[in-house]
């Protein structure tokens, strides 16, 4: 029923197949999707008992049928078995300010993430025990396991005031994600809209669980969207979304606070925000089932009654030269 490529999870090998090189066509951010900037490609194994696996890809389109996690391969216990995987694509990569938003299928209950299929193929990002189910995706053992490598979080500015003069040293912004994903995108900020490049570095919200704008990771109720079925996130310190705080008893569609004033109508949020989305890695469109098309099965067919009919005339020449 579903096809034999399977989505990461017992034991991941992260295979980078290529960096492919600049190309660029127009200006701005309004053309991002004209941009194709160090395109990442990387497999995902499902485990050393098979070689099948999956290319995750930058710019991808996405797509195709889905697949299911499978159950004890080489007598493993998968964390995730059974579950549904993949078809999500770059149409519905968007969800909103609500962790668990995003999901084009698989959402029976708003209350809590836990137990969800993986559209996108990814993994959600956690924000700890307790917080809508995410514990289930926390945990160091789960994050060596993880697609696309362990969480972390890197910071996203900019200083060129020429390309965005009216931005402030203050407008620093954070994204949550795997670490190869993080990577790649931080090199894509930097040659679309001229962020200063950084390194990710570890994500902790539970160790760092302060609510206050000082603090040095992120937190639920600074996101300000959420992408890729919430396995993708960015936070901007200043905003504080009160619908989003664990005292409100928050769900996956809650609404949410207005964004602060200062970048509401910011252009380096806008680049930003239309670059994740044109160029966050998404697994590629999974080959769906294998089938001979009308025009073959009829080819064999008449190809079958052809051959007996040559070897039938063949054995009566002979019987005849003989007699």
């Amino acid at each position: 029923m579903y096809p034999h490529h399977l989505l990461s999870q017992s034991f991941v090998v992260l295979v980078v197949l290529g960096l492919i090189g600049l190309v660029q066509a127009g200006d701005g951010c309004s053309k991002a999707n004209a941009i194709r900037v160090n395109a990442l490609r990387f497999r995902l194994s499902v485990s050393p008992s098979t070689t099948d696996s999956s290319t995750v890809s930058s710019w991808s389109k996405g797509g195709g049928p889905r697949g299911m996690i499978p159950i004890n391969v080489a007598n493993l216990t998968n964390p995730f078995s059974g579950r549904e995987y993949a078809s999500g694509n770059r149409d519905n990569i968007l969800g909103t300010r609500a962790y668990g938003s995003g999901y084009p299928y698989g959402v029976s209950d708003v209350t809590t993430i836990k137990g969800r299929p993986f559209p996108h193929s990814m993994w959600p990002i956690s924000w700890g025990p307790g917080y809508l189910g995410g514990e289930e995706y926390w945990g160091d053992d789960i994050d060596l396991i993880r697609p696309g490598g362990m969480l972390g979080v890197v910071n996203v500015s900019t200083k060129d005031t020429t390309k965005w003069p009216n931005v402030s040293s203050e407008e620093v912004y954070t994204m949550i994600g795997d670490k190869e994903s993080l990577t790649f995108m931080i090199a894509d900020l930097v040659r679309i809209c001229h962020a200063t490049p950084g390194w990710p570095r570890a994500f902790d919200p539970v160790t760092n669980a302060s609510s206050s704008p000082s603090s040095t990771q992120p937190r639920p109720q600074n996101v300000i969207q959420y992408y890729r079925s919430s396995s993708f996130a960015l936070s901007y310190s200043g905003y504080n979304n009160t619908f989003a705080l664990p005292s409100s008893n928050p769900t996956t569609n809650h609404d949410s606070d207005p964004l602060p004033g200062s970048i509401v109508n910011s252009a380096f949020l806008n680049c930003v925000n239309d670059t994740i989305r044109a160029s966050l890695p998404l697994m590629d469109s999974l080959p769906g089932k294998k089938g001979l098309s009308k025009g073959a099965i009829a080819g064999i067919v008449i190809g079958s009654v052809l051959g007996a009919i040559i070897v039938s005339f063949w054995c009566w020449a002979i019987y005849i030269s003989k007699n």
